[in-house]
């Protein structure tokens, strides 16, 4: 397997060419050493750092992989119940193949480096679009972008924080000069580690409003501002804002989050409002339990129970659940769907009083499924 991986984006010239499986000598801060790379995400990190002193994470991009055997890595232990659930769901939701229906297309995903935005990414590729993969995390920027480009689509790398208006310039300008300009956006990053410092409104750290509202709402709006002009100097596109069901209902503890979330539903029926007169469509997505990576890393088994009592459908989502809507959206299919808040929760916030919780509802649910029942389920 070979992978070329192009540092012209820093103002050098030449590739770096490297075949898998292989060995490379690699810069560390105490020397020299050498490296083994079996996989693509491992090669792009050994290219990398030998260009450390020259072309930073930000400047490096695929333009070609073969993919081979040397891709795959080495067997994963066995899953949890959680974890087979949500793969099994990943692959119903996701048969593989191109679709073509974003060709031509260019799209920026921001926070794309994992869960729902990497899912997002992936998917806006496999239909024939070219992806700006923008994330905080450099490393996972460059693990899913060599994800896809080993299924033969075009993706560039970026390592950026969305709540830094220069650099997110930076990120549009970069997508403009190599890809041509801006069809597609996906607000997908998140203040995602602030939620275990967010409170109820009187224990709440005014620090972690502040942070939480300068990465969710105003980095959100930074984007959007970089995009507008570009969409609109090619005719119009589409922009999916990733909110949550917690921006549409009371939150018990996370005040922050779900005050960010509910003013991004707000801007995006502004934006849609504003801007449609140009053809760019503007829809929010409100996820509910969701089970990237990085929630069953943080849920325990109790607490996944607690929360998949809320849900009408038996399984949880996953992230491709998501993708699948956001790539809708951002299609043809969706050209008359704009300024919309669609929620995809698995039914969580459909019912009064609560399906776990009892009422009038008993009758409907499935033998033995009592709010006694429910109760004793709880932790």
């Amino acid at each position: 397997m070979r992978v070329v991986v192009d540092q012209d984006l820093c103002g050098t010239t030449g590739q770096c060419v490297l075949t898998l499986p292989g060995t490379f000598r690699q810069r560390e801060p105490d020397g020299v050493a050498e490296v083994c790379v079996a996989t693509v995400p491992q090669a792009l990190h050994a290219a990398v750092r030998l260009a450390a002193s020259q072309c930073p994470v930000a400047a490096i991009r695929i333009i070609e992989s073969d993919a081979g055997d040397g891709e795959r890595a080495s067997a994963d232990p066995a899953p949890s119940p959680a974890e087979a659930e949500r793969h099994a769901a990943k692959d119903e939701r996701n048969p593989g193949g191109h679709d073509g229906r974003f060709e031509g297309k260019v799209a920026v995903v921001t926070g794309a480096g994992a869960g729902i935005g990497k899912a997002c990414a992936l998917a806006i590729a496999r239909g024939g679009g070219r992806v700006v993969v923008a994330d905080i995390d450099g490393s996972a920027a460059i693990a899913c972008t060599a994800q896809i480009a080993a299924e033969a689509g075009h993706a560039l790398p970026l390592a950026m924080d969305i709540a830094d208006a220069q650099a997110v310039a930076a990120l549009f300008e970069t997508a403009e000069r190599h890809f041509g300009g801006v069809d597609l956006l996906v607000n997908n990053a998140s203040a995602m580690h602030l939620t275990s410092l967010d409170r109820a409104i009187l224990d709440l750290d005014l620090a972690v409003w502040d942070q939480t509202m300068a990465t969710n709402l105003r980095g959100t709006l930074l984007c959007c501002r970089q995009a507008i002009p570009r969409m609109i100097a090619r005719g119009g596109g589409a922009i999916v804002n990733m909110s949550s069901c917690q921006g549409l209902s009371g939150d018990t503890a996370q005040t922050s989050y779900a005050a960010s979330k509910a003013a991004m539903n707000m801007l995006s029926a502004s934006l849609a409002t504003q801007y449609g007169h140009a053809q760019i469509r503007c829809n929010a997505v409100a996820p509910g339990l969701v089970m990237t990576e990085r929630l069953l890393a943080k849920l325990d088994e109790c607490m996944q129970r607690h929360l998949r009592r809320h849900q009408l459908l038996p399984r949880v989502g996953c992230p491709e659940d998501v993708a699948a809507l956001v790539a809708f959206l951002l299609s043809d299919d969706a050209a008359f769907i704009t300024g919309q808040v669609v929620c995809i929760d698995g039914g969580m916030l459909a019912h009064v009083p609560t399906y776990a919780d009892g009422g009038n509802s008993c009758a409907a649910r499935p033998a033995g499924d009592t709010a006694e029942a429910a109760a004793a389920a709880r932790c």
